[in-house]
């Protein structure tokens, strides 16, 4: 059972880290914020305070002054990364006479770090009664956590632990080239270059092989494979290596589809065997007669290079394995 102590003490590493953030982009004056960090804000204050905080913000475009409030409270937020004096006094200008009516408790929260120290005199503050403890931080929210019911930490403990990478990448500064930290890259999976043949070895092994035909057809499939998943070129490599026997020498290579599905149980094979078909490697050949099976016929593009021998023939023939081929896109052997 998670303690108080471990749920505060989740919360403000979690909040600590945001501010960090938050701070390095102040230092390099980039004090924008994304509407998700004032969503996330905004739901923090909701559980610590027990408001009905609504984002401004999506009512109206940039609405003046405010980006959270909640009418039935009175309780308003303006939520930016800029902590200077200078901000509050902006922020407290732009507030017109309707917002003043509806809103009367009104804070500042600087999403990173506040100021040491801050002197409000005059106006605007004077009308506003704006004292320096209304400019918050994170270190004034966690200040409420241990009034908080145990019920209400842990829901807030989890949502802050949910929602803290997302809204630290929001806050994350590009580089010179425009680029994040953290970015999909390293999500996307490379395109593979086919190492490729003049089909001189498949001529050399058989004279009714057309090595400029051949070489023709090992570029059309290396380039219809190079442009599928790996995964997904592993599945047509599968769906080779377990064929059935061909019925007679002119017919396609085929596998059964209640038996693919038999013996295979990876995830989303229908989405790979709709890729293979849209690459025009296999289709499916509906029965004949009523409770027939249905096969998936193996399509090789060119199949016997003009009556010459098939690549799953020479591959045999000279025990290459298939999974270099048609995964690693290796033709070298050909």
């Amino acid at each position: 059972m998670l303690t108080r102590g471990h749920l505060i003490g989740q919360i403000v590493d979690d909040l600590a880290g945001i501010a960090a953030q938050a701070q390095q982009r102040a230092q390099l004056h980039l004090f924008d914020l994304h509407v998700h960090v004032e969503d996330f804000a905004k739901e923090v204050l909701n559980r610590v305070l027990g408001l009905a905080l609504v984002n401004l913000n999506a009512e109206r475009s940039n609405n003046p002054g405010l980006d959270l409030g909640d009418p039935g409270s009175g309780w308003a937020f303006q939520v930016t990364g800029d902590k200077r004096g200078s901000k509050v006094k902006d922020t407290l200008d732009k507030i017109d006479a309707d917002q003043r009516a509806r809103y009367q408790h009104i804070r500042i929260l600087v999403i990173g770090k506040k100021q040491g120290s801050y002197t409000f005199e005059g106006e605007p503050f004077d009308t506003f009664k704006f004292t320096v403890d209304m400019v918050w931080d994170f270190d004034d929210i966690c200040a409420r956590l241990m009034s908080l019911p145990i019920d209400t930490l842990t829901d807030l403990a989890r949502y802050v632990s949910s929602e803290t990478r997302r809204v630290r990448i929001e806050l994350e500064v590009a580089d010179e080239q425009g680029r994040y930290p953290t970015n999909i890259d390293h999500l996307i999976e490379s395109q593979p270059k086919p190492r490729l043949t003049n089909a001189s070895k498949l001529a050399a092994m058989d004279d009714r092989v057309d090595p400029a035909e051949a070489e023709k057809v090992i570029r059309l499939l290396s380039g219809r494979l190079a442009m599928l998943p790996r995964l997904t070129r592993e599945v047509f490599w599968f769906l080779v290596e377990r064929r059935d026997e061909k019925l007679s020498s002119g017919d396609h290579y085929r596998i059964s589809d209640k038996k693919l599905r038999r013996i295979y149980s990876g995830d989303d094979l229908d989405g790979d065997l709709a890729l293979l078909e849209e690459a025009r490697l296999i289709t499916l050949d509906e029965p004949d007669e009523p409770r027939g099976l249905y096969y998936w016929l193996i399509l090789f593009p060119g199949d016997n290079f003009n009556t010459g021998i098939s690549i799953i023939e020479f591959a045999e023939e000279l025990k290459i394995d298939l999974r270099k081929v048609l995964v690693s896109l290796d033709f070298s052997d050909f």
